[in-house]
This record gives structure tokens, C-alpha cells and sequence, in this order.
């Protein structure tokens, strides 16, 4: 009864749970990723759960599968003209990552190489590249590593969110003292920019929605994810960027709806197969590794940190966006993305404007490079990084 795959399957799912509840009923203070992993690694260390309760609940095989899958449905959601249009915020966001990588590998005499290699695409990154880092550093036997891999997606937030919301305050008092002297003219210059991004073409889509039913969506998302899989198998390219690649063509061209996985219902399960790549990396930590594992994560945080800030305020990189702050906010998106970075573009209108339309202009302006800069690291070039990380482990 208490050990059969049902029961397994019954606690993993409900550990999530409690996780996202924890995580809504305060509010977002505390990361429900991030009690997800507490809860598991404070079970594994106590013996409550064993070491393989991922495979026990049927979810291994199924998170190999759902990686490339996800990504795919990435690459959807991928709006590439935005990005041409908006170039500045994406060669930005690009650089701070670039050298936040730099000043992080300047500290691999300090806290390893492995520890670097593996955690660099995990604080420029998400769920997609922690799952690909986590499930490559596994097989190659480097347990701690994986582990940290873990650690450092859970406490991520709580490190980008503080900054990126003191640049955004900093930032929108300088918006409002230009603002305020002409209300009509801001506010017609940011519908046109935000106009621009928008299409009146009806999209292939949409003329024929009746046809994308929940299973054509996962077949579709099936196929692309066997194709990458193949492309990656016969090329130096790894499978994670083929599939993300695919995603973000079908999405250009409009031929498949955005987020098939959710339109099909099927996200949710595709997820906890995802983050069951990485919870077996905290089944292989001791108590002695804790401590080892909570230094190189300040450092590789700090080191990342200091990157973003010379590039982005020190240097004149921050020349890109045409405001230091501005920069530097960008600059930690990546350790944020959807939908953290957006709660933070409305709490400052909320916090800095006086009106309802003061409001919405810092909340609207500020998402554009907030939420662009995101997609750019956390979407795209984490999952790039760790396709090229991967191969040189």
C-alpha cells in the first residue's frame, strides 16, 4: 500500500502542492520552488522518502521525455520581431549575462570548477536550464554540483527581486519628472511603441483553432520534441536549442497556437516531470555538503552580481538603454523571468505614481525591457549556455 507507484506518484504531486500553496498564501515572500526543494531535501536527509522516489513514482522516464517538450514550448512564446524591434534591451540583457559569466569563472580557483560550469546557466536561467545542468551533471557523477544546481534555483529570486525593484523605483521617479511635464505626449509615444509590437495579421492559428485539439497539440509538441532530439543527436548542437528553435519558428510563422501545452492541459504534469530531472540530486546531499554548497552559492551570486553592476553602471554599457538603473534592472532579470518581473514593473506604478494614468505609464514602460530582458536570458541563452556547457563538462 505504502510502496507501490501510485502512493509515490500521491506524495511527489502533493509536496508540490504544498509548495504552491506555502508560496500563494504568503504572498510570493517565500518561493514555493523554493519550499518544494526544502521539503525534499529536508525528507531525504530525514529518511522519510527514499532516495528513488522519483523513479518509484514512474516519473523518470517521463522527465526525460517532457524536457524537450517544454522547451519547445518555450521557443513559442518567443516573439522574435519584438526582439529585433526592441534590439537595445536584448543586446543589454545579453551583455550583462555575458559578463556576469565572466566574473563568475574569474572565482573557479574559489569555489571549483564544476561548481561554476554548472551553476552559471542556473542563475542565468529557469526551471529549463536546471533541469538540463542537474540531468547532466548526474551523469557525469558529479552529485554536488547537481545538487547545487538545485539550491541555486530556489534562492535565485530572492536575490534578483530586491535589486530589480530598486532600479525600477530609481528609475520610474526619473520617468515621472519627464512625464509630468508633458502627461499626453508619453503617453501617445508608449502606445505607438507598444502598437508596433502587435500585428493585424490573423495568424494560421487562429483561422483555424476548431483543428488544434488538446491531442493534436501534444502530438505536435511530440513531434518537434523527437525532431530536436534527432537534430541534436547528429549535430555538435545540443538537442535543448534545437527544440527551443523549433518552438520559436512555428511561433513566428503563427502555424501552431502559443503555450500548446497549457491550451492542451497538459502543462502542469509536464512540469513536475521537469523538476523531477532535479530532485534526485538532492537525495545524494549529506549534512556536511550544506555548508560547502551555501558558500559557493554567495559567491557565484556575488560574483554575478558585481558582473551586471560594472557592465551596466560602472562601464558605459548601460549607454545601451540610455539609463544606469534601467541597465542594471535589466541586467538581474535573469535571475528572475515571468512572472516575477511583472508583479515588480506593477509594484513600483503602484509605489511611484500618483494617478491612475501615472500608473499604468510606469507599469507599461517599465515591462517592456523588464519582461523582454527576461525572455532574452531566462528563455533563450540560459538554455543556449547550458547546451554549450553540457558539452564541455
Amino acid at each position: 500500500m505504502f510502496t507501490s507507484l501510485y502512493f509515490y506518484l500521491m506524495v511527489v504531486v502533493v509536496i508540490f502542492a504544498v509548495g504552491d500553496l506555502i508560496g500563494h498564501f504568503t504572498g510570493g515572500r517565500l518561493s514555493g520552488m523554493m519550499m518544494v526543494m526544502l521539503l525534499f531535501l529536508v525528507a531525504f536527509l530525514a529518511g522519510w522518502i527514499p532516495g528513488d522516489i522519483i523513479d518509484q513514482a514512474g516519473l523518470t522516464q517521463l522527465a526525460s521525455a517532457a524536457t524537450g517538450m517544454v522547451l519547445f514550448n518555450m521557443g513559442t512564446t518567443i516573439n522574435i520581431k519584438q526582439m529585433i524591434r526592441e534590439w537595445r534591451v536584448v543586446a543589454m540583457a545579453a551583455l550583462c549575462m555575458l559578463v556576469s559569466c565572466a566574473a563568475m569563472l574569474c572565482i573557479i580557483p574559489i569555489v571549483g570548477r564544476e561548481a561554476v560550469l554548472c551553476g552559471m546557466p542556473v542563475i542565468n536561467g529557469a526551471a529549463m536550464a536546471t533541469s538540463l545542468m542537474t540531468s547532466a551533471a548526474m551523469e557525469r557523477g558529479m552529485t554536488t554540483a547537481a545538487a547545487l544546481c538545485a539550491v541555486i534555483y530556489s534562492v535565485q529570486k530572492f536575490v534578483g527581486a530586491p535589486i530589480a525593484s530598486a532600479m525600477g523605483l530609481r528609475y520610474a521617479k526619473k520617468l515621472m519628472v519627464e512625464f509630468r511635464k508633458d502627461p499626453a505626449k508619453h503617453m501617445a509615444e508608449l502606445k505607438a511603441r507598444q502598437t508596433g509590437l502587435s500585428s493585424d495579421k490573423v495568424p494560421f492559428y487562429e483561422k483555424h483553432k476548431e483543428i488544434f485539439t488538446a491531442n493534436v497539440l501534444i502530438a505536435i509538441v511530440c513531434v518537434a520534441s523527437w525532431v530536436g532530439r534527432v537534430l541534436g543527436g547528429i549535430t555538435p548542437i545540443n538537442y535543448s536549442i534545437w527544440c527551443l528553435l523549433l518552438g520559436s519558428v512555428s511561433g513566428l510563422g503563427g502555424y501552431i497556437p502559443p503555450k500548446p501545452l497549457q491550451r492542451s492541459s497538459s502543462y502542469g504534469l509536464m512540469m513536475i516531470a521537469v523538476f523531477g530531472s532535479i530532485i534526485p540530486s538532492l537525495a545524494q546531499v549529506n549534512l556536511s555538503d550544506l555548508a560547502t554548497m551555501a558558500f559557493q552559492t554567495v559567491m557565484l551570486f556575488i560574483a554575478a552580481v558585481i558582473g551586471i553592476f560594472v557592465i551596466g553602471y560602472i562601464l558605459p554599457g548601460w549607454k545601451l538603454v540610455g539609463d544606469r538603473d534601467l541597465a542594471v534592472g535589466i541586467g538581474v532579470e535573469q535571475f528572475l523571468g515571468f512572472p516575477t518581473n511583472v508583479v515588480i514593473c506593477r509594484e513600483v506604478g503602484q509605489a511611484v505614481g500618483k494617478t491612475d494614468d501615472e500608473k499604468a505609464y510606469i507599469e507599461d514602460t517599465l515591462s517592456i525591457p523588464y519582461v523582454l530582458g527576461g525572455i532574452t536570458v531566462v528563455t533563450i541563452l540560459s538554455v543556449a549556455l547550458a547546451g554549450i556547457v553540457i558539452e564541455i563538462l
